[in-house]
Formats: C-alpha cells, sequence, structure tokens
C-alpha cells in the first residue's frame, strides 16, 4: 500500500510522516510537497519526495500516480476561494492519476449555517467529493490543542483568557492525536468511506478553559474576553487574517464548536490525551 501525504512540511503534515513511518516502511510512504528541500530528513529515511504544488495539475497527476491512499492536507491559504481553486485542481489530478482513495482532513466548521470565514471551502469540499469518481473519507478535526501551548506565556502575562466565545463551549484535539487517528484510517480499509470527526472527550466553557490554563502555568488567568472588533484588530497578523481567526470564535459562541464524539476511539481503540495533561507536557514557561 503507497500511502501519500499531502502538506507533509506542514505542522500536521509532518505528525502525520512520523505517524506514517511508525506503522508502514518507508518505501510506501510518499510525500507531496510544493518544497522538496523542507523534506529533505524524510528522503534520508527512505521515503519517496514528489514536488507537487495545488495550483499544477500535471505537477500532481505526476506525484499521485501509483498513489493507494491519499491523505489530503489543505493548504494554509485563505480566503476560501483560493482553497476551493487548490481542491479543484487536486480532484482533477487525483481522477486523471487514478488515485485509490482519499483521505480528506477537514474541521469542524463546515455546518452550512457557519460564520467561519473558511467554512464555504470545507462545504465545498465534501459535495466537490461526492460528485467525483473518487472514492473517499472524511475527516473532521476539533480545534487544535497545539497553539494554546505556545499562546500561554502571552495569556499569563495578560492574566486573561481573551477568546470572545461568551457562553460557547469548545472541544480541542492534539495534532499528534489526530496524525494518529487518520494513519490508522489509512492502513484500515474496512473504514474507508466513512465520516469521522476527531474530538477529545470534553468540551471547555471559556471559564473551564481558564482554569485549565491557569493550572498548566501555576498562574491566575481568568476568562474576560476582547470584543470581536478588538480581537480581530489584536491578531490581524497576517494583513486580513485577524477576521478570519475570531470569525472562528464567532462560531463557537453560537455552539458550533463544541462538537464531542467517540471517533477517535473507534478509530484507534485508545482515548485522546486529555487537554489538561496535554499542555502539562508542552507548555514551556518563559
Amino acid at each position: 500500500m503507497i500511502i501519500n501525504i499531502t502538506g507533509a512540511t506542514g505542522h500536521l503534515g509532518m505528525k502525520l510522516t512520523e505517524e506514517a513511518l511508525k506503522r508502514v516502511s518507508p518505501e510506501n510512504i510518499v510525500l507531496s510537497v510544493r518544497n522538496p528541500e523542507k523534506a529533505a530528513q524524510y528522503e534520508e529515511k527512505g521515503v519517496a519526495v514528489k514536488k507537487a504544488d495545488y495550483n499544477i495539475v500535471e505537477e500532481m497527476i505526476e506525484a499521485l500516480k501509483g498513489t493507494d491512499v491519499l491523505i489530503y492536507v489543505p493548504s494554509i491559504s485563505f480566503p476560501s476561494t483560493v482553497r476551493i481553486a487548490e481542491f479543484e485542481k487536486s480532484v482533477q489530478a487525483a481522477e486523471k492519476a487514478n488515485v485509490k482513495h482519499v483521505i480528506f482532513v477537514g474541521f469542524v466548521a463546515d455546518q452550512e449555517n457557519n460564520p467561519f470565514k473558511m467554512s464555504p471551502f470545507f462545504g465545498y469540499v465534501s459535495r466537490r467529493l461526492a460528485s467525483s469518481n473518487l472514492s473517499y473519507t472524511l475527516v473532521r478535526n476539533a480545534m487544535y490543542a497545539d497553539p494554546l501551548a505556545p499562546y500561554l506565556p502571552e495569556l499569563v502575562e495578560r492574566g486573561r483568557l481573551l477568546y470572545p466565545v461568551g457562553e460557547g463551549k469548545i472541544s480541542f484535539i492534539s495534532r499528534e492525536d489526530i496524525a494518529r487517528a487518520i494513519i490508522q484510517l489509512a492502513i484500515k480499509p474496512e473504514l474507508h468511506g466513512g465520516r469521522y470527526t476527531l474530538t477529545g472527550e470534553k468540551a471547555y466553557s471559556m471559564p473551564e478553559l481558564a482554569k485549565v490554563l491557569s493550572n498548566v502555568s501555576h498562574s491566575t488567568i481568568k476568562y474576560n474576553p476582547m470584543t470581536v472588533e478588538e480581537f480581530a484588530s489584536t491578531y490581524d497578523e497576517p494583513k486580513g487574517f485577524g477576521e478570519v481567526l475570531v470569525s472562528l470564535y464567532v462560531a463557537a459562541e453560537r455552539n458550533l464548536m463544541d462538537e464531542v464524539t467517540d471517533d477517535y476511539q473507534l478509530i484507534t481503540g485508545e482515548k485522546t490525551e486529555d487537554l489538561e495533561s496535554y499542555l502539562m507536557h508542552n507548555y514551556k514557561e518563559k
């Protein structure tokens, strides 16, 4: 079985590659990346690295030839129209390369009424795959737990959790746990064709999250949110990203980010790492 991973030099892509190397032989792994030089360390381990720009169909076709399972990790490009164009070309390439199965790595903020600025992309993906001739599996991830650890020193300094979520809740999962589940999906054909939502075992209200962050940092962090406008302005880097980011917390305020499932355990037979435990292992005090 040849597993082909796109976006393998990104944060999640590297976790997927590392997990794949634990489960299958290097010769059964292909990394399709825009910049092969960034994946040189994997090539040294016997993994095939192919140049593949989502926007160049011919390049993608060549990279995807011989693929049994394609794990498609979208780019972090915005607005949605950019990702949609990339995915459209990738579907065309996958069809022409006769890819046997596609695992699309998506996000929970894909509901029709979700205000998240990237939601249109995820809505497009499911419909586009349904209208293709590809066999596919849809994966929806909860919010990444990973960014909380490097963000925590700023919150300690401020003494407040800033997310404009109101009474909403958010479920979290680490990239490591996501990667473990997705690679298990890739190597278990009996699970192909489903729709899986990967979450932790609990959705946190913002006061609950503030308490977890306080425990981990040994500091007092209270839930004292910014306004939507203030948050978007504060975190507007790169330019225009603040509006995208804050729309995610508006979605959470509308109770659209609090899904909790047992899909991770169904796939792996294990439980996800508890958020507080994860942060304890990954938080570094200044």
